[in-house]
């Protein structure tokens, strides 16, 4: 376990949540997250966490179901300016993370000035989620991932 996924273990206990945890494979695109979730019996729905970064400097998270596409004209709209992808490099330095295996909470306090969440999700009844790396992941349930955003960001956007 490393840093990132001990910070969301402590995450989990403290909100006293009960999602699946489960170590595997590296997962980096979703053929082998598919694959993995044959093999280990998890029955959520994929989603992924896109790690933004604004014109100003701020940065961004954009979760949504691991088919959707991120709208970036809608998402500049909401967000009230340009944003794109935060690069490789950047990402692994501000935290830690790989691209495809983000996570949307347990990252550095002050980091992430506002997330998206795509309503979609909380259409489904469980969710697989990253768990801070690319070798572990959480399936948990819509209300339980509802709690978790609510109680880490003071500022939530549904598009």
């Amino acid at each position: 376990m490393n840093k990132n996924n001990e910070k969301c273990m402590q995450i989990i206990k403290k909100l006293h949540l009960k999602p699946r945890i489960v170590t595997h494979e590296p997962v980096l695109n979703y053929e082998i997250a598919n694959k993995v979730d044959q093999e280990l019996g998890l029955t959520g729905t994929e989603t992924k966490s896109l790690f933004l970064k604004g014109k100003s400097g701020n940065y961004y998270l954009f979760i949504t179901l691991s088919t959707e596409r991120m709208d970036s004209k809608l998402l500049k709209k909401i967000l009230g300016e340009k944003i794109n992808l935060v690069s490789e490099n950047e990402m692994i330095n501000l935290t830690g993370m790989k691209p495809g295996c983000m996570t949307p909470f347990g990252l550095k306090e002050g980091l992430i000035k506002t997330i998206v969440i795509d309503p979609k999700i909380y259409a489904e009844e469980k969710l697989i989620l990253a768990f801070g790396s690319e070798t572990m992941s959480m399936e948990i349930t819509k209300e339980e991932l509802r709690k978790l955003l609510e109680n880490t960001y003071d500022t939530i956007k549904y598009i």
